[in-house]
Formats: C-alpha cells, sequence, structure tokens
C-alpha cells in the first residue's frame, strides 16, 4: 500500500455527486440527522438519491479495502452474537444495490436459497441464508468487500448501544479494532463539547427508537491531506507527519494535496435482527477543485476560520487550518472577459431586441423576472411555456434587487440550481445587469445564461469615490447624483460585467476623474 500523500481523480461526476455538508457560515456538533428519502440539492449537482452509492471509484475502493484487511484483519469483527444481524446486514446492503443498480446488481430468491450476482466484480454466488458455509466467508465480511461503504453494526440491549461487529477500512482517525464491543456513548468520549451540549446523548436516544424500512443519515467532516482513505489510529505513523509537511509546501501543492473529507452516514434498523446498521461512506475533493465551485470555496473559508480550537485540534487540522481558510479566500477567481455575455460592443452591453429562446437540451430552467412591467410578464410567460414541456421549471418573481430581501430570494434560487439548468432573467436594465453578475458569482457560466431588457431607463453605477454601486435613473455619458456620498458624478461608457455596474466618477470641480 502506498505511504504517501496521493492525488484525487479528475471525474466530474465525483465533484457533481460530491455531498457538500455546511448549509451555514459556522459549523458546531450537531446530530444533523434527516430522513433518507430525498435528494439533496447542492451548487454543482446533488446526491443523496441511493442509500449505497457506487461511482467511479468502486473498484479502486474496493482493492484497497481487501489491501487493509489482508495487512490487519481486526479492521473486520463480529462478536459471536451478532451473526444473526450479519445475515441481516447482508441481505438488506443485497436488496439496496439490486433496487438502485438493477443493471449491475441481482438479488433472487426462493425460500431459503438465494443468488447473488455482482455483475461489476464478476461475483455470482448461491447461498442460504443462515447458513455460513454456503458463503466464501462470513456474511458481514462477504458483502463489505463489494461495497465502498464502511458498515459498524450497533447490538441494542439494557438500554444502550455497543459496537459489537463491523468491517471499518477508512476510518479517520480512530480504531475500530480498539472500540469493537464498547458502547456508543464510551465510543463517542474523546468528542469534544459532544457530551456537555448533550449531543450524543440526544443521538443515543434518536438512534434507540429507529424502525425498520425507516433510513436516516447525517454528514461529518474533517481534512484529509493526499487522497487517503485510510487514516485511522493503527496508521498514524504513516500519515501523522503530513499534518507538519502540508504547513511548509508552496501554495499550488497545497491546494492539490489537502481535501475537504465528508462522511455520508447512513442509520438503519435491520428488519429482523433488530440490529442497527451504521454505513460510512467517505468523499473527498482537494481544495483546488472544490475552489472551482464558487459557493463551496466561500462557505468552507467561513467555515475553517471560524472553527474553535478544540474542534479543530479534535479533528487534527489546527496546524494548518489557518492556512486552508487564507487559500481558499485567496483562491476566487474572476470571470474571464468572454464568459461576458451581454453582447459587448466598445464598453456597453447592447441587448438583444427579442428574447432568446430556451435550450431543448437544458436539464431544467430558472426563470427569473423583476420588476412590474407589463413585457417582464410577458417575456417571463414565454419562457416557461416553451421551458415546461423540456424539464424542471422554476419561476421566481421579484420586486427589485435594489432590496436586499429580493436580492437574498435570488442568491437562494441560484443555489439551489443543478448542472444542466439554464438561467433566463427579464427585467429593467438595472435588475438584469445586477442578476447576471448575482449569477455569476454563484458559479453560473455563459452557456448557462440568458437576458433580455424591457427598458433601459435605469442602470447600475459603481462610484469610484464611495465605492459602493447603485440604482441610478440615466444613462452613460449623462451626470448623475450618488446616493452614497452625494457628489455629482459623471457615469463613464464603461461597463464591467463583473461589478455588473458602469463606472462613475465625480464630475464637481477640482476633482480627478
Amino acid at each position: 500500500m502506498t505511504t504517501a500523500p496521493t492525488e484525487s481523480p479528475t471525474d466530474s461526476a465525483l465533484v457533481t455527486g460530491f455531498p457538500f455538508p455546511f448549509v451555514d457560515d459556522h459549523y458546531r456538533y450537531s446530530t444533523n440527522v434527516e430522513p433518507a428519502d430525498h435528494t439533496v440539492t447542492t451548487a454543482a449537482g446533488q446526491w443523496g438519491d441511493v442509500v449505497i452509492d457506487v461511482d467511479s471509484e468502486y473498484q479502486a475502493e474496493i482493492d484497497e479495502r481487501a489491501a487493509i484487511l489482508a495487512v490487519d484483519p481486526s479492521r473486520s469483527a463480529l462478536l459471536p452474537h451478532m451473526r444473526p444481524a450479519a445475515w441481516d446486514a447482508m441481505v438488506t446492503i443485497m436488496r439496496e444495490l439490486a433496487t438502485a443498480y438493477p443493471d449491475e446488481f441481482v438479488l433472487r430468491t426462493a425460500g431459503d436459497h438465494w443468488q447473488w450476482e455482482n455483475h461489476k466484480l464478476g461475483v455470482a454466488d448461491t447461498f442460504s441464508y443462515g447458513d455460513d458455509t454456503t458463503l466464501p466467508s462470513d456474511p458481514l465480511s462477504y458483502i463489505c468487500g463489494q461495497i465502498q461503504e464502511d458498515v459498524v453494526l450497533l447490538d441494542q440491549r439494557d438500554g444502550q448501544l455497543f459496537a459489537d461487529a463491523g468491517v471499518v477500512t477508512f476510518a479517520a482517525d480512530w480504531s475500530f479494532g480498539f472500540d469493537v464491543g464498547m458502547a456508543f456513548l464510551e465510543i463517542h468520549g474523546p468528542v469534544p463539547r459532544v457530551r456537555e451540549e448533550g449531543v450524543i446523548t440526544r443521538a443515543h436516544e434518536f438512534i434507540k427508537r429507529l424502525q425498520p424500512h425507516r433510513p436516516y443519515r447525517r454528514t461529518n467532516w474533517t481534512l484529509t491531506i493526499g487522497r487517503r482513505l485510510d487514516v485511522s489510529t493503527e496508521r498514524y505513523p504513516e500519515w501523522g507527519p503530513d499534518r507538519e509537511m502540508i504547513q511548509h509546501v508552496d501554495d499550488e501543492t497545497f491546494g492539490r494535496l489537502v481535501h475537504l473529507r465528508v462522511e455520508v452516514q447512513h442509520l438503519i434498523r435491520l428488519p429482523d435482527s433488530g440490529a442497527v446498521m451504521f454505513l460510512i461512506r467517505t468523499y473527498m475533493l482537494p481544495l483546488e477543485t472544490l475552489a472551482a465551485v464558487e459557493p463551496w470555496r466561500r462557505r468552507t473559508a467561513e467555515v475553517v476560520a471560524e472553527l474553535p480550537d478544540d474542534m479543530a485540534d479534535y479533528k487534527g487540522i489546527i496546524k494548518y487550518r489557518s492556512r486552508a481558510a487564507e487559500w481558499l479566500r485567496a483562491a476566487q477567481v474572476a470571470p474571464a472577459a468572454q464568459e461576458i455575455d451581454e453582447r459587448p460592443g466598445e464598453g456597453l452591453p447592447q441587448w438583444p431586441a427579442v428574447p432568446d429562446p430556451v435550450d431543448p437540451g437544458a436539464a431544467s430552467f430558472l426563470i427569473v423576472a423583476i420588476g412590474d412591467d407589463p413585457k417582464t410578464g410577458e417575456v417571463a410567460g414565454g419562457w416557461v411555456t416553451a421551458a415546461e414541456p423540456i424539464g424542471p421549471t422554476r419561476l421566481v418573481v421579484l420586486d427589485a434587487l435594489s432590496e436586499n430581501e429580493d436580492r437574498a430570494a435570488l442568491q437562494s434560487a441560484l443555489e439551489r440550481a443543478t448542472t444542466g439548468v439554464r438561467i433566463h432573467l427579464v427585467g429593467g436594465q438595472y435588475d438584469v445587469l445586477t442578476a447576471l453578475a448575482v449569477a455569476r458569482e454563484s458559479g453560473a457560466v455563459a452557456a448557462e445564461l440568458s437576458a433580455f431588457v424591457v427598458h433601459t431607463r435605469d442602470l447600475p453605477v459603481y462610484c469610484a469615490q464611495c465605492r459602493d454601486t447603485f440604482r441610478v435613473v440615466g444613462a452613460p455619458g449623462e451626470a448623475a447624483a450618488c446616493p452614497g456620498c452625494a457628489r455629482t458624478l459623471e457615469v463613464h461608457q464603461h461597463h464591467s460585467a463583473v461589478r455588473g455596474g458602469f463606472l462613475a466618477s465625480s464630475a464637481e470641480p477640482g476633482a480627478v476623474s
């Protein structure tokens, strides 16, 4: 097995399916449990449509698990009383795979005789439920050798949960071999704050109340150096020194090696044995890839910078978390000039005479109508009518983007947009230019944007003196009063799509423009 930090693959599906974990600009431990019955939309795509996830890393991670177990069998444990739960877990996982990926996994049954086919690995076995002799290994080891998730089985007795079985090869700084047989509350003893704030007690009571056929999930996260799935306590001598090494590399290497590591954890009450199956699937993205999704870059920087020292220390990132936050804050990339879609001519946007048609190849549509001009409603309605037969269509109606509430509503709608969306904007010139700038800041590119202006009576003006942008009634080349600094401004024929405004400077006597 390799002992050096490795790089992440560049498969775009690993980005669009990445379970970005942050819903706010700060993070504290919480139960953050939700039903696992819906997909989660992110700024890059979506995740959560299946319980057992199979992606492009399947074969590589299966091979890595086998290599780890060959060297360290303590990563797999099955206490004798948990054998019925292991059979229950195996069949539950098989059913999930066969339902989610019917072309790759097949499960058939006739009485006590079962047939399992895994076409991805070339596996075809027949077994009798409960009879260990009909499988090449115990049922838990058998099925865990065919999934990317780690698995822990919790037995519930005497009012407590105990980790009495599992296969865990991709632990994040903990030791399954040490924790086997321990109570759930004991295992989480070292985690800061969770006892004092009652988080772990609430989680314990919630898990005890789980019902069969109603899976729940949560996320957890940390930072990892290199694409190391196995950062278990047992292998600390191999990966521990990376925390010192990463402080001395250049910025390019830092962004390539430091990964946001996210665990999607599913909790399932097994129907036959009554045990609880705890699935842990690990995903990683290097900061250089994460930073290309603008909302992810901004939010991760804030979360890492604000994280309290005790939590950063427990996660093992305290030595380099400040640099990680600074790296992310500095990684903002301004949209390239060729992505500007206002058809610029000599510094001025030139708007189309008729609205652009909707794209028949789009996956979904976000249509934003701003203002009360009758033409705005007419154009937006035409887009909606044309888009709905093609794909999911959302219409957002706003009053004016000079209002914070409307700007926040636009930002929220853009954050929920998924890959393949086409964004159509209509309204007055100020609102459309402002909306385009907000969309670009959220990560939209030229191919996703279409805009139509119903009037050019107003425009966004960037005052070079007070350095803010305002709605001004007028046109380039005219004078306007700045509502920020009260100066008389000259509005230049110089427009920035990135700022979403026209440059203006003081026209008062003696001013330098």
